[in-house]
């Protein structure tokens, strides 16, 4: 018994059982594919689960700073400082799931306005920013692998 448990940690007592008492008495192939896809998209939960707050905060974070590099240094333009502007206005001073995915949404906001701004420039900050869009997308691949729905 878990005193204290995670929430990764409830999704996995659940894949626990749904692997070790529901699939063995599945007979039917295709509730076994689709018993197959509850078990991914029950552990990338647990994975989002564990780790996605934090790694919403190192995004966002990475991305304001950033920013504040373009808007105070020369590679500044306006678009940049607005979307800054706004997330700076907006943003929320909470870790729950939603305040941070909201932040997120719009530290992606300052990443556009970066990547747009940069589109033909290869210096230093622009290369970062393609960087940390790269690194955001395969962060996601990561999570949710190769996961594809099969029809039953």
């Amino acid at each position: 018994m878990m005193s204290t448990p995670t929430v990764a940690q409830l999704v996995t007592a659940i894949r626990a059982q749904l692997s070790e008492v529901v699939a063995p008495a599945v007979d039917d192939p295709a509730a076994g594919r689709v018993l197959g896809m509850v078990d991914h998209l029950l552990q990338t939960i647990a994975v989002r689960a564990e780790h996605e707050i934090e790694w919403m905060v190192a995004h966002v974070d990475d991305v304001v700073g950033l920013a504040e590099e373009f808007v105070d240094g020369e590679g500044g333009s306006e678009s940049i400082a607005l979307a800054l502007n706004r997330y700076r206005a907006e943003h929320r001073p909470s870790l729950s799931t939603s305040a941070m995915t909201e932040n997120f949404a719009l530290a992606n906001g300052v990443l556009s306005a970066i990547l747009e701004t940069t589109v033909s420039d290869d210096g230093p900050l622009a290369r970062r920013a393609r960087d940390l869009m790269r690194r955001d997308v395969a962060h996601a691949v990561d999570v949710v692998g190769d996961f594809v729905l099969v029809p039953p």
